[in-house]
């Protein structure tokens, strides 16, 4: 059994590859937490892998608290995904590909394993990122823009000042079409706005390779933006998990620094 963990800068995420077989596993946010006490809560009761492959994007302290217990827990040096070049029919588009986040790396890889063709991913995360793989799979590219807690904390915190202290409201929040208040009207703003973009870029996405792709979901706020969007989406939960999956089939793992 190979373990596959996510960790990115909100939720731990985790799976396994059971031969040839992903199985999704649970999930943990772990913001505001040490990251010893979150593995330890997430993964104490997981069996001996064979083999630990990661992608992290909260940082190196998490990722050696990772190494620590999967070394201490296990016995195994986890291994821990870069972004490469070219890997799996894959194509990076950065000049310098390991700059390009492992999680969205990942996500490519996924894409591109799951037979598509050209498709439009969408990572609704602490940041909302969108990329673009061609049918012969160059990736073209993407963007970036606060996900949907980070712009409504950043909002909040530039008017008011009072971010830090409005969390549980924000998270208690209705969304409607209008709102008679102000928590409420920055939480269904951002959530319009979020969906306007992701609407207007994947039109111009899809444009550019000539109307034919598919629309990938995934991320933590994937449920509350999926709705709302024009199109047919096909939702990937566990997506980053897959491409890790595709990683520890058929690469080896690169050494470059993702950022």
């Amino acid at each position: 059994m190979m373990l596959l963990l996510d960790v990115g800068s909100t939720r731990l995420k985790w799976g396994h590859l059971d031969g040839e077989s992903f199985v999704s596993g649970g999930a943990l946010v772990h913001r505001e937490r040490q990251p010893r006490e979150v593995i330890q809560e997430g993964l104490s009761q997981v069996q001996r892998p064979s083999r630990v492959m990661a992608s992290c994007v909260a940082g190196e302290v998490f990722e050696q608290a990772l190494r620590e217990h999967s070394e201490r827990q296990w016995g195994v040096t986890p291994e821990f995904l870069r972004a490469e070049a070219e890997a799996a029919g894959v194509l990076n588009a950065y000049a310098e590909p390991g700059r390009l986040g492992v999680d969205r790396w990942a996500a490519l890889l996924a894409a591109r394993d799951l037979g598509v063709g050209a498709a439009c991913i969408v990572d609704c995360g602490t940041a909302i990122t969108v990329d673009a793989l061609g049918s012969d799979g160059r990736h073209l590219g993407g963007l970036i823009v606060p996900g949907l807690e980070l712009g409504r904390h950043c909002l909040l915190a530039a008017t008011t000042g009072l971010a830090s202290s409005i969390g549980a409201e924000l998270e208690a929040a209705n969304v409607g079409v209008l709102a008679r208040d102000t928590l409420n009207a920055v939480t269904g703003g951002t959530l319009y706005a979020t969906v306007a973009f992701v609407d207007r870029l994947v039109q111009d996405v899809g444009a550019a390779l000539g109307g034919r792709m598919a629309r990938l979901i995934t991320g933590g706020d994937a449920e509350q933006v999926l709705p709302l969007l024009a199109g047919r989406y096909r939702h990937e939960p566990w997506l980053v998990l897959r491409g890790l999956a595709v990683a520890a089939r058929s690469i080896g793992i690169g050494s470059g620094s993702g950022a």
